[in-house]
């Protein structure tokens, strides 16, 4: 009797240990931090940069697209280097607070002559003041999904550029 009773729990803490015990040794997916959308994370010193990616179409030109949380007490200027073949610049003011970057929140930061295609990855390096910067592989997305058609870069009509004209002086009569 007490084989049979020792065979039983036995056999019962070995089907608990198996069908229980299998995520001992398996690290826990809600412990890994991740971007809870389409773009990437960066922080760059008091710059917290939220959901960045680079939106495409076949005008070769990439809009970014971002939030930055400015947690220090001035305007900071942050500079977009996108290392493709040609190296592009470009800077953003990050205001004290939110500041949201993209064409369709009246704030575009457009790289043109990129050659960037959707669904690949840009290397861009961003970098302010005298902070450390930081360089992130931003994923590179369509322009003609609905979702991010308001940001594409074909969209960005750059404002004219007025030249001062020389008005002819009155010429005397005589």
């Amino acid at each position: 009797m007490t084989i049979r009773a020792l065979a039983s729990t036995a056999l019962a803490a070995t089907l608990l240990l198996g069908t229980a015990g299998c995520g001992i040794f398996v690290d826990s997916a809600t412990l890994k931090p991740y971007s809870a959308g389409d773009g990437l994370n960066v922080n760059v010193g008091g710059l917290q940069l939220r959901n960045v990616l680079v939106i495409t179409d076949e005008s070769g030109d990439a809009s970014l697209v971002a939030t930055i949380v400015n947690d220090t007490t001035n305007v900071q200027y942050l500079t977009v280097e996108f290392r493709t073949d040609t190296p592009i610049d470009l800077t953003v003011i990050a205001n004290e607070g939110l500041t949201k970057v993209g064409l369709a929140d009246d704030n575009p930061a457009i790289a043109t002559g990129t050659g960037l295609k959707a669904g690949q990855y840009v290397d861009i390096y961003f970098q302010y003041g005298g902070q450390d910067g930081v360089m992130m592989s931003i994923p590179v997305l369509d322009g003609t999904y609905e979702l991010y058609a308001p940001y594409a870069p074909s969209l960005f009509v750059p404002e004219p550029v007025v030249v001062p004209s020389a008005t002819p002086s009155a010429t005397p009569e005589g």
